[in-house]
């Protein structure tokens, strides 16, 4: 998990504190409690790869904890805007800048919602109120009735019922379900861009391509591939800029792409199965490592990403020291050589 979570941004940074479900089955590579709610799992996923929606700690998602009001405020502007910042709140509470965002910029809640309700649970007709809102821009910043607010929901396929005959209004709203509300409000306006959703990963002349994108590529480039990204940042590990797309983050240095990362698992990739043409494929405890001695290209394989980039001239001296195991002939061929 150490990898992906310096480009996610924790939803309970309010200090929440909510309880998770120990899952009785096979544990998901991403949150080990969410196999049980197979009918939310992708969405999941996918709310926490645009930076919406965290875990409650490393690998516990908790997805039958309720939501509170702060947190699906939060999560309607993030939705709305995924490069929105908060910024310092002060004095405040964590969530006054997303409240100010949602009642004064957007009109996502009207005057009625009370600041001392954010911390208590949101019903799931209260979350249709909003979410009439956002879809709906005629009804932004106005008291939105039960029927409509039920209505527009339901009929742009945001919400549906907990069972085919009853749509749930009054019972409050679960993470599980909040990240599929999420995910559905993404489809609908359309910030997805290309989805990439499956890894696609080849070796040609000796360079790693990851569904089209390579090390290398200027922006315009990554753009044609990827659709313009959602949020840019810089690099936590050198402040060289970033664009951080539902599922990559492309780094650039002077303009072109130095590191790709795709924010999700590959078992095949991890557990060193993968045959890429010409790479010499190591692996230590819990990282499966491909290397083009040539150019220098590697690729990374751990448990919650996958990433290429050109190496930093320390991968020989890890192979030297014995800290990696070589898998194939190349590899076995490299140690040779280094040693």
């Amino acid at each position: 998990m150490k990898q992906i979570k310096k480009w996610t941004t924790a939803l309970t940074a309010g200090g929440v504190l909510l309880l998770s479900l120990n899952s009785t089955t096979q544990a998901h590579w991403l949150f080990k409690d969410i196999d049980r709610v197979a009918w939310a799992q992708d969405s999941i996923i996918h709310a926490y790869q645009m930076n919406v929606i965290d875990g409650i700690a490393d690998q516990e998602f908790a997805p039958q904890s309720q939501v509170t009001w702060a947190q699906f405020i939060k999560m309607a502007v993030m939705t709305d805007n995924p490069a929105f910042t908060a910024g310092g709140a002060g004095s405040g509470s964590w969530w006054q800048p997303y409240f100010a965002e949602a009642q004064q910029t957007k009109g996502f809640i009207d005057g009625s919602v009370k600041k001392e309700n954010m911390n208590k649970p949101i019903s799931r007709l209260e979350l249709a109120r909003i979410v009439s809102r956002m879809i709906d821009p005629s009804l932004r910043s106005k008291p939105v009735d039960d029927k409509t607010a039920a209505d527009v929901s339901r009929k742009n396929g945001i919400l549906q019922g907990r069972t085919d005959t009853d749509l749930a209004l009054d019972p409050y709203l679960t993470r599980a379900e909040a990240a599929v509300i999420i995910d559905r409000l993404f489809e609908k306006n359309g910030s997805y861009g290309q989805r990439h959703d499956m890894l696609l990963v080849k070796a040609e002349n000796g360079k790693f391509i990851l569904n089209g994108l390579a090390v290398g590529q200027a922006a315009d480039e990554v753009h044609a591939l990827l659709g313009k990204p959602f949020a840019t940042g810089q690099d936590e590990a050198d402040g060289n800029p970033q664009e951080i797309y539902k599922n990559f983050v492309v780094t650039y240095y002077e303009g072109k792409a130095s590191r790709i990362t795709f924010k999700a698992a590959d078992d095949d990739l991890l557990k060193a199965k993968k045959d890429l043409s010409g790479a010499a494929v190591f692996r230590n405890a819990d990282t499966s490592f491909y290397y083009f001695p040539a150019s220098g290209e590697l690729l990374t394989a751990t448990d919650s990403t996958v990433y290429v980039r050109k190496d930093n001239k320390n991968f020989p001296s890890y192979v030297q020291g014995g800290e990696l195991k070589a898998v194939n002939e190349a590899a076995k061929a490299y140690q040779q050589q280094v040693q």
